[in-house]
């Protein structure tokens, strides 16, 4: 609201201005062109979005974003199994048994008969019984079979709101993390719900326990008693938590058992150093002597294994001061503690950029710090371009207006030089750069984004039309000043319209390569880049035609030029800085990776975070701290991240 507030501020001192210098029919005639322009864009929007409400992606685009989504889906969990292979106890013989007793095994036959006959299965156990591994064995074994009917989908359920519709969440939680499911012109604007109706896309369900229990208990009536009962679907829940809440109809139900201490004493001498392994003595006597101690409690899990195979990991340090610790709660606590520092300081940087090495070294109480600060910062999902929210709105109209203003004052300075007129240039290039840096502040962030054409969406309609009315008014009331009215009513014509399509050529990122973080910042800023490349090559064409063509471009001139070509020349490049700047402002100013750059300065001089966040959270997850899904980092467990979130 403020936003558009601002925009109408920055047209009304346009309009002004060409008011009091050109009269009030040019003033009127902009005005008018301006406001048709936008009755036509919204016009062309409302048909087009009405057209295909009812159009449905056709059989060959379903079947392009189901191999699609099943590549990204394997490619993205065959790199997290060789990660957690090389530092879990994933590989331990986890046993389950069917809630009613009726059934018992290991954990490769439940994969391979789920995968030879899916349905709804729900997998309860201990917090660290493995749960997240079943889920990454059965996602893996379904994608490696010849042409897999369905791809899993790991979603994190307790973001769902169950007072929402469940198959709606559904839709919008996989095109969040799968955005180029969203490429409408490859895969039609249904893809996602096709392919859910189709059952080509087995929904695994993460983080049920993690709700509070009103809507965890709603949750599970939901997918019981939903009409759609038949879809298969994975869904995880610790054991308390799903007993306490309600059943889920048709699904078998298995829980996950827990280690017993000769196995974990047998995993801690196989995985231990092998430097002062006497060290290990006097736990390993009383795993086997006292299965039932705090320590034995304590390690039936395979995420409490890895933990003090980490935590204990440098020879100088002692295993024996678990048996200090009076109960088994006691014992996680500590190894909880212990793993974030101690992983940061036993494991030292690696130039190659190893699976298990940090890419550079971090001090071990900053990485806690800052591991926790994240903590309480997100519920989950770990998105860089959305940690904006931990920056006071002023912060980011602040800078769009000290950025806007001083680029937008030299500019300025630097244009009506050419005509004898610096001092007023750097003046009207101010008064435009601080309504214009007040006016992007105020503006959403945007998505990530990536730089093809595609088509119009109507939601997007307010901020296209604003983007093109600041090149409109900008472009115009500059050329109006130097030229004349008319002259400044086409320009501007010109630049509204470059600066609003700009956005109509950018979409979701497209998994030629592996989703990640990094590839989505990437292509976030070469959208930035191609933007300042459109607007520099429309602002030449404009400058060299005022040049070279109308002549224009001489009027004024403090060093006059004859010759027709050097003005063209001239009046390209005046006309490139100032289209490329602008519009590099503009798109710079909203995007994720531009508000990224300032989220990162303002909470690194906070010490919140540090300033090379994105390459400690890519080193946070080599460590096994943090995992990656897709475009998103995800704590390795819950219970690492609910204990870091309380430390201070």
């Amino acid at each position: 609201m403020l936003g558009r507030a601002a925009l109408w501020v920055a047209l009304a001192l346009g309009l002004s201005i060409m008011w009091g210098r050109y009269g009030a029919a040019t003033a009127t005639t902009l005005l008018t062109i301006i406001s048709g322009g936008a009755a036509l864009a919204q016009l062309v929007t409302a048909l087009r979005w009405r057209s295909r409400q009812d159009a449905s992606s056709t059989s060959e685009q379903l079947d392009r974003a189901s191999e699609a989504l099943a590549w990204e889906v394997r490619t993205q969990w065959e790199a997290e199994a060789g990660r957690r292979l090389l530092d879990e106890a994933d590989g331990l013989p986890l046993r389950w048994e069917a809630k009613n007793g009726s059934a018992t095994g290991d954990l490769a036959e439940l994969v391979t008969s789920y995968a030879d006959a899916p349905r709804r299965l729900v997998v309860i156990g201990d917090p660290g019984s493995g749960k997240t591994g079943l889920c990454m064995l059965l996602t893996l074994e379904l994608l490696r079979r010849p042409s897999p009917s369905r791809a899993p989908v790991l979603l994190q359920i307790s973001s769902w709101n169950p007072s929402d519709d469940f198959h709606a969440w559904l839709i919008r939680s996989i095109l969040e993390f799968y955005p180029f499911l969203g490429n409408e012109a490859r895969y039609g604007a249904t893809a996602v719900r096709d392919l859910l109706a189709q059952h080509r896309i087995l929904p695994v369900l993460d983080g049920l326990d993690e709700m509070a229990e009103d809507r965890r208990t709603a949750a599970l009536q939901t997918i019981g008693l939903d009409r759609r009962s038949g879809e298969p679907l994975v869904l995880t829940s610790r054991t308390a938590e799903f007993e306490a809440t309600g059943i889920v109809r048709d699904a078998l139900v298995v829980r996950l058992l827990p280690l017993t201490a000769d196995i974990a004493a047998e995993y801690l001498l196989d995985v231990a150093p092998t430097t002062k392994l006497d060290r290990w003595d006097p736990v390993l006597a009383q795993l086997t002597e006292d299965d039932g101690g705090p320590v034995a409690e304590a390690l039936r899990t395979p995420l409490m294994l890895y933990l003090a195979r980490t935590a204990y990991a440098d020879p100088s340090t002692t295993p024996a001061e678990l048996l200090e610790l009076p109960d088994a709660r006691q014992v996680e606590e500590h190894l909880l503690d212990a793993f974030a520092v101690q992983v940061f300081a036993y494991r030292p940087p690696s130039a190659l950029a190893t699976a298990s090495r940090p890419s550079r070294h971090w001090d071990p109480a900053k990485a806690e710090r800052w591991l926790a600060a994240l903590a309480r910062m997100t519920e989950g999902d770990i998105a860089w371009w959305r940690l904006y929210r931990a920056v006071p709105k002023a912060v980011f109209i602040g800078t769009g207006m000290l950025v806007g203003g001083g680029a937008c004052t030299l500019l300025g300075w630097l244009m009506f030089g050419l005509f004898g007129r610096p001092g007023f240039g750097a003046l009207l290039g101010l008064a435009v750069g601080l309504t214009g840096g007040l006016a992007l502040g105020l503006v959403p962030t945007e998505a990530p984004r990536r730089f093809v054409p595609r088509m119009l969406r109507r939601s997007e309609l307010t901020r296209d039309l604003g983007f093109g009315l600041i090149g409109a008014v900008v472009g115009g009331l500059v050329v109006g000043i130097l030229y004349g009215g008319g002259f400044g009513i086409a320009i501007g014509l010109v630049f509204g319209i470059a600066f609003g399509v700009v956005r109509r050529f950018t979409e979701p990122t497209e998994p030629r390569e592996a989703v990640t973080p990094a590839s989505v910042m990437r292509s976030d800023r070469f959208a930035v880049l191609y933007a300042a490349g459109l607007g520099g090559l429309v602002g030449a064409l404009v400058g060299a035609f005022m040049g070279g063509v109308v002549g224009a471009a001489t009027r004024g001139l403090v060093v006059p030029i004859d010759n027709p070509v050097l003005v063209g020349l001239l009046g390209a490049a005046v006309g490139a800085l100032l289209g490329a700047f602008g519009l590099a402002l503009i798109v710079q100013s909203t995007s994720a990776s531009g508000r990224s750059t300032t989220t990162r300065v303002w909470l690194a001089l906070w010490g919140v975070t540090p300033l090379r966040l994105m390459t400690f959270l890519d080193d946070a997850r080599r460590l096994g701290v943090l995992r990656q899904v897709g475009p998103y980092y995800q704590f390795r467990h819950a219970l690492l991240r609910d204990r870091l979130a309380r430390r201070r």
